[in-house]
């Protein structure tokens, strides 16, 4: 699955990119990691967003994470 939105891609073949669920209080989430390309195109930073995720839709869900989501930060390894 690959979902673009403006500059920021999700690409679940490209090693940066991570989706991880988690379900708290009987609702689903996503912890999305994408690719922020920049204003060039060309960049290659990471964007976190986090948000609830449907498996009906789970490309929508992800598009609508990218697009509305909460920010969260990297976290240390």
């Amino acid at each position: 699955m690959r979902v673009q939105v403006n500059q920021m891609i999700y690409d679940e073949a490209d090693d940066l990119c991570k989706c991880v669920l988690s379900q708290s209080q009987g609702k689903l989430f996503a912890f999305i990691q994408c690719i922020d390309t920049g204003m060039d195109g060309t960049a290659r930073y990471t964007a976190r967003y986090w948000g609830e995720f449907s498996h009906d839709a789970p490309e929508a869900t992800i598009k609508r994470i990218m697009e509305w989501g909460g920010k969260w930060p990297q976290l240390p390894d």
